[in-house]
């Protein structure tokens, strides 16, 4: 009995080894990079220009995506207004090129192509235009930003609220 189970021991241990002989080694491979995760940032100021006559107070959103940015303007409404809807602007495009703030975190200016633009003022959505943004971030807050595409009325300057 000692000797079968020696034997069939000895069996296992053979497949054993016999499997990890067979299985193919690991070669080491580069894993490509992913793009850095999805930034948002936000801000509150004045906005004018485009859907935005004669400066109006705007919230604005920053949405940073790898390479890719999304930029958009709301009009803060007063309560008492109804029925009337705030003025919006929004830009997609390519960030082409980003220069951080050294020491202090979450602080950039961003370099843009836009590629899209969306304007309540006349409800259209553009979605091949060529155009620029230029967008300071100061510790997570939009401090400033000034677009502009080669559609007629389509640019727009924010000035956020100081923040200090």
């Amino acid at each position: 009995m000692l000797t079968k189970t020696c034997l069939q021991i000895g069996l296992a241990g053979a497949v054993v080894v016999l499997g990890c002989a067979l299985v193919p080694r690991v070669i080491a491979q580069t894993i490509p990079t992913r793009p850095p995760a999805t930034n948002f940032s936000q801000g509150r100021g004045v906005a004018q220009g485009a859907a935005f006559s004669r400066g109006r107070n705007a919230n604005v959103s920053l949405t940073v995506d790898g390479d890719n940015f999304g930029l958009e303007l709301t009009e803060i409404q007063a309560a008492n207004v109804r029925g009337q809807a705030p003025a919006r602007v929004q830009y997609r495009g390519a960030i082409t090129r980003r220069t951080d703030e050294p020491g202090v975190a979450n602080s950039f200016s961003l370099f843009t192509r836009v590629r899209s633009f969306d304007s309540s003022a006349n409800l259209r959505i553009i979605t091949n235009t060529t155009g620029t943004c230029r967008i300071e971030v100061f510790n997570s807050r939009v401090l400033s930003s000034s677009c502009s595409t080669i559609a007629d009325d389509s640019s727009t300057e924010f000035l956020g609220l100081e923040q200090f």
